[in-house]
């Protein structure tokens, strides 16, 4: 069974002893998925806030028993702080026994487990040296393994180090360990790495190491003196406001008590230089005698 129906389970039963104990006439049947959700959103937040909606709750329950209404408010906020404790126990002491279950079956494989699986390939060298050692020195081969694999992937090292000499060691040593000693892998896993932007340099390194932490108040006086301005000046400057641009007025001249056109115009505007307003006039005609 899974923990949310574990959880489902405890809450329909808490639920269940809740209302036969208050309400021995109520209907068991209409509580469905719906409201065991709702009761478990409700435990939710009644963890993280016991001052959650009481009100809110009852009401909601009132729906489907319509006699929980009548349960006082303090009687239901203490039922569901106290079964929100309880699940809580319950998903402790579970983790409890899973994470003890998973550290003895680890102890029981590694007691299953050959030392020569353990160890990782030996070169010639070290097995001839391993056939003159005494069976005392065998026991001790088991803190030596981080040494014995650093000397194993000695010359992964070097070779990756040729293909790329302008990478760090820490970089390429990372790089053989994800790869488990293979040369591709280690140079296919280098190039993504490179690729993606994560890869290690030495630069980065030695500045992040070499940068301290500063505090709250050190990084906002550095921010004001960085980037703020402030004009030292600025009582003794005098300020001289451009002034506003104003269009020139246009002359007009109103129609007195007369017809608008059929514009539905009431004025006219009437042209700035005389000259316009003698080609705006109507030549005479010249009688001849």
């Amino acid at each position: 069974m899974s923990a949310i129906a574990q959880q489902k389970v405890l809450v329909k039963e808490g639920l269940f002893q809740f209302i036969t104990k208050h309400i021995p006439s109520a209907d068991l049947n209409v509580i469905d998925d719906i409201v065991l959700t709702y009761v478990i959103s409700i435990l939710e937040e009644a963890s993280q806030d016991p001052c959650f909606d009481v009100e809110g709750f009852i009401e909601m329950m009132s729906a489907y028993v319509p006699q929980f209404g009548h349960i006082d408010a303090g009687l239901v906020c203490t039922w569901v702080l106290e079964l929100e404790a309880e699940l809580n126990q319950r998903d402790d002491t579970d983790s409890l026994s899973n994470h003890d279950d998973s550290a003895s079956s680890d102890r029981l494989s590694l007691t299953l487990q050959n030392l020569s699986e353990m160890l990782p390939p030996m070169t010639k060298n070290s097995s001839s040296r391993s056939h003159s050692n005494s069976e005392s020195s065998e026991s001790v081969e088991g803190n030596r393994r981080p040494l014995l694999e650093e000397d194993v992937h000695a010359e992964q090292c070097r070779a990756l180090a040729e293909m790329f000499p302008n990478t760090c060691a820490m970089e390429i040593k990372h790089c053989v360990s994800i790869g488990h000693g293979d040369v591709e892998r280690a140079a296919a896993t280098l190039l993504h790495r490179r690729e993606q932007g994560q890869s290690l340099s030495a630069a980065a390194l030695h500045s992040a190491a070499r940068t301290p932490l500063c505090d709250d108040s050190e990084l906002k006086n550095r921010i004001i003196a960085r980037y703020s301005y402030v004009d030292k000046n600025a009582d003794q400057k005098e300020h001289k406001p451009l002034a506003p641009k104003i269009e020139p007025k246009k002359m007009v001249r109103y129609r007195d008590n007369k017809i608008v056109s059929l514009k539905g115009e009431r004025y006219t505007e009437v042209p700035k230089s005389g000259a316009d307003e003698e080609n705006l006039k109507k030549p005479k005609k010249h009688h001849c005698p």
